[in-house]
């Protein structure tokens, strides 16, 4: 059986029995590093914030077998990455610093399913929307501040502390205006969601949003995994060194207390006995172990038990060692939010032609790029990512549209005449540039060789080379909007709503669009009332007029390619109350993994394994 075959119909079941999609929020300056998990199928289950699923059944009436009791205790070891460039989340622009901080702080709310949107109590219990620009929040009484830890003993901190309204509207102000306590401009990857407000206003415990204009995206972007609520005498007094990173510069009000971040050897992290939840976490405690440059040493330690969970970059090495345990190991499959694109710079020559754009576009065989990078396992994803399935362009209409095509000849045939006509060969050498994370990943390093060939043969040419960068050069480049093409990684997405995501990228006002795409009638216009409506049908009828004006113009040098999806190997000795047995979440979901999981001791799978150490109080 296929990788490709299964994934086939597990996403047309799951399709067939999700309901409707809701969701918020754009891409901003947001993570270049990202996964999840998706669920078609519940069990009886109750999530924090008091929300239940009923016994038995899922919301499209899919019958499922009850879920297992969670027990209390415990240390869960996970991986976590080796490099982070800040401990605060508001300046963040990659997702691994979340998979700590989604552990140790909170937000206002919270998603059940990140797939679905749909939504829980955090830090506000109850919340309403009385018109179109109005969010009511009601905050919880009783939060407070982590009493111990590195990051309460710190002397600028403000250990114990009861969380207060002046908390959240100086996280919401400072965000807002973007700028660092001595005045100057900082890198607020949240900046433009926050912008929304136009008025933050409490009254006892109630916390009052007023937007400058209906959102309909705007609620569930208060549970993006970035919206992190942090203390604002810590955050502020270790501005200068947030890029320095040490657990005596973070506090939070959530289920952990970091003890310790020492990046490249290991995190810790104890159970909050204060956390507002008294029926979580589950754990003692959390261990990360940094990520493994030897892959060998890593599948070692799964295997022996020391880490819980194991993932490669080749899908193929996940499934084989699934297939050597598969009586005490469970796979998980989850499309990456990290969508990988190609982008073109549309503002200087000889891109402003364009012909080329197209013929790019056309030409950029996604389906071979899938098959030699990621085993098959993967799908191709118009403007919109197939993630976001409600308002994607659908698989079997892609299979026929232009740069999709599975007759592939036809799209060469198109491109070669296209880049022929703007005179393409006599343009020089014309360098790809792809992500050193990207090309470092393992199987992933002839990404650079890979995407020269292709585009050789379809252009008959020898004129395509191939480099690597970082992202530190990248992004940049992309904000000047002046680069050599790119391949990779681009923004993830974060929610299943993909309208304000369009508005970022394509809108001519936004920062976040590097190609000087201009069309105030025929996208901004259109994508403005869509990001208004509540009809969700009127809303997806104009989305789709974007994307079919986008793909006949080559997606104005922004090309989206594919999501891939990527295999999690776990033992079966760990359960979680959330998604099903084989499939995770695609979205962010570094919230609810503190959450949601628990070991089970007396698993048959949990024989040999050794109860982990970790850094106390």
């Amino acid at each position: 059986m296929s990788h490709d075959n299964y994934w086939t119909r597990r996403i047309r079941r799951r399709s067939a029995l999700k309901g409707a999609v809701f969701g918020a929020t754009g891409i901003g300056a947001a993570a270049l590093v990202g996964c999840g998990d998706d669920d078609d199928s519940k069990g009886s289950a109750t999530t924090p914030g008091g929300n239940a699923t009923a016994a038995g059944t899922t919301a499209a009436g899919a019958t499922t077998k009850p879920a297992a009791t969670p027990k209390a205790g415990g240390v869960w070891v996970t991986q976590s990455a080796n490099v982070y460039e800040t401990v605060d989340p508001h300046r963040t622009v990659a997702s691994p610093v979340l998979q700590v901080l989604g552990g140790v702080q909170s937000k206002l709310l919270r998603f059940s399913n990140p797939n679905t949107g749909d939504l829980v109590a955090d830090l506000a219990e109850k919340w309403e929307t009385p018109d179109p620009t109005t969010i009511v929040l009601q905050i919880r009484q009783g939060v407070t501040w982590q009493a111990k830890g590195p990051g309460a003993s710190n002397p600028a901190a403000k250990g114990g502390r009861p969380l207060t309204m002046d908390d959240l509207l100086w996280n919401i102000e400072r965000q807002k205006a973007g700028l660092l306590a001595d005045g100057t401009k900082g890198a607020f990857g949240r900046k433009s969601y926050w912008s929304k407000v136009d008025t933050a206003t409490v009254s006892g415990n109630s916390l009052t949003l007023k937007l400058k204009a209906p959102d309909a995206t705007f609620l569930q972007g208060l549970a993006n995994e970035f919206n992190q609520i942090v203390q604002k005498e810590l955050t502020e007094a270790v501005e200068a060194k947030a890029t320095e990173i040490s657990a005596d510069k973070v506090i939070g009000t959530g289920p952990y207390i970091l003890t310790e971040w020492v990046p490249g050897k290991t995190i810790s992290a104890v159970k909050n006995p204060n956390y507002f939840l008294k029926d979580r976490p589950y754990f003692e405690a959390m261990r990360w172990v940094q990520t493994f440059e030897d892959p060998t040493a890593y599948r070692i330690a799964f295997e022996q038990k020391q880490i819980d969970s194991f993932s490669d970059p080749s899908p193929d090495t996940t499934v084989a060692i699934f297939n050597a345990n598969k009586a005490t190991s469970s796979l998980r499959y989850s499309g990456t939010a990290n969508t990988v694109a190609i982008y073109l710079p549309r503002l200087q020559a000889p891109w402003t032609d364009e012909r080329l754009i197209k013929a790019i576009h056309l030409a950029a065989d996604r389906r071979q790029i899938i098959q030699q990078l990621h085993s098959g396992l993967g799908k191709v994803s118009g403007p919109v990512s197939w993630l976001q399935e409600k308002w994607a362009i659908d698989q079997k209409t892609l299979e026929t549209t232009p740069g999709y095509r599975l007759k592939k000849d036809e799209d060469l045939k198109e491109a070669k005449a296209l880049w022929d006509a703007a005179s393409g060969s006599t343009l020089g050498e014309i360098t790809w540039v792809v992500p050193d994370t990207w090309a470092s990943r393992a199987g992933w390093g002839s990404t650079p060789e890979l995407l020269t060939a292709m585009f050789n043969k379809a252009f008959g040419t020898t004129q395509f080379k191939g480099k690597t960068a970082n992202y530190s050069q990248i992004i940049p480049a992309w904000q000047s909007k002046k680069f050599d093409p790119f391949f990779g990684w681009i923004p993830n997405v974060e929610i299943p709503d993909a309208r304000a995501d369009l508005v970022s990228a394509l809108s001519s006002t936004s920062p976040a669009n590097f190609w000087g795409i201009n069309e105030p009638d025929k996208i901004d216009a259109k994508l403005q009332k869509a990001l208004t409506l509540t009809d969700q049908g009127e809303a997806l009828k104009l989305v789709k007029e974007v994307q079919d004006l986008v793909l006949e113009h080559g997606q104005y040098g922004r090309i989206i390619m594919y999501n891939y999806i990527a295999p999690t190997l776990r033992w079966n000795y760990v359960h979680d109350t959330g998604p099903s047995a084989d499939e995770g979440w695609n979205f962010l979901a570094s919230s609810l993994a503190p959450l949601e999981t628990w070991i089970d001791p007396s698993d048959p799978s949990a024989s040999g394994r050794t109860a982990p150490t970790y850094k106390g109080l």
